[in-house]
């Protein structure tokens, strides 16, 4: 192998590792909307609702998700109510206790 081989290789792996780096730079953080309940996992949940439904996202089932939608639906004096799955989605309503 030649040296010029050796220096487009080198730069190929130089931008092959910038991109795996940034990308996780763009993973959304633990915070309002957001959540990462699975130890290895680059993406977390997303939490999006209103005061009468929850929906979690990239969830495995609906009991991993539900201390989420109950802690969403909780800002309006609610508990969570499984309702149903759809795909890596677990929706819930929110119901008086």
């Amino acid at each position: 192998m030649s040296g010029s081989r050796y220096i487009i290789l080198a730069m190929k792996l130089a931008i092959s590792l910038t991109f795996v780096l940034l990308a996780g730079c763009s993973v959304p953080q633990p915070g309002e909307g957001h959540a990462n309940i699975y130890p290895i996992g680059v993406f977390g949940q997303r939490i999006v609702g209103n005061d009468a439904y929850v929906t979690v996202s990239n969830v495995w089932n609906e009991m991993d998700a539900m201390p989420l939608a109950d802690r969403h639906c909780r800002q309006y004096g609610k508990s969570a109510r499984f309702t149903h799955m759809i795909g890596a989605r677990a929706v819930y309503d929110c119901v008086k206790p």
